[in-house]
C-alpha cells in the first residue's frame, strides 16, 4: 500500500474545492436543512456557528437573510410576515421591512446581510459568508 505525504495547504485546497470555492474568492457553503423543512410562507430559523439566518422559500426559490433585524439587534426575522409578491419579510417587532432578496430596508437607508444559497437535490446549502 502506498501511502501520501499531504501538508496542510493542500488539505485546505481540496476542502476549498469540496466546497465550491474558488482560489479567489466565494465563500464555503455551509449544509442549512432540507426544502421540505422550509415552510411556505413563512421563515425557518437556522443556527450556525456564525450566526443565525432565516430562510425563505417563496416562488420557487430559496433565500437565506440574517435573522437579526437591526433594530435593537432582534433574532426574529424568521418570524416576521411575508409578502410573496413584494419579497419582503417584515420584523414582528418593531415593523421594519426587509427586501429577501437583496437585503435592503424598505423605505429607509440601510439593510441587512443576505446569503447565496445553493440547493443540491433537496439539500440546502448557505454561504458561509454574507454577499451583500
Amino acid at each position: 500500500m502506498e501511502t501520501y505525504d499531504i501538508d496542510d495547504e493542500s488539505l485546505e485546497a481540496a476542502r476549498r474545492e469540496l466546497n465550491g470555492e474558488a482560489p479567489d474568492g466565494p465563500a464555503l457553503f455551509e449544509f442549512a436543512c432540507l426544502i421540505s423543512d422550509i415552510p411556505l410562507d413563512k421563515g425557518k430559523l437556522v443556527i450556525r456557528e456564525s450566526g443565525e439566518i432565516a430562510l425563505f422559500r417563496l416562488n420557487g426559490s430559496v433565500y437565506a437573510i440574517s435573522n437579526i433585524c437591526p433594530h435593537e439587534m432582534s433574532p426574529i426575522l424568521s418570524s416576521g410576515a411575508i409578502d410573496r409578491d413584494a419579497l419582503t419579510v417584515t420584523c414582528p417587532l418593531h415593523e421594519w421591512k426587509f427586501k429577501i432578496d437583496t437585503g435592503e430596508q424598505v423605505g429607509a437607508s440601510g439593510g441587512i446581510p443576505i446569503y447565496a444559497v445553493k440547493i443540491e437535490g433537496d439539500e440546502v446549502w448557505v454561504s458561509e459568508r454574507s454577499v451583500a
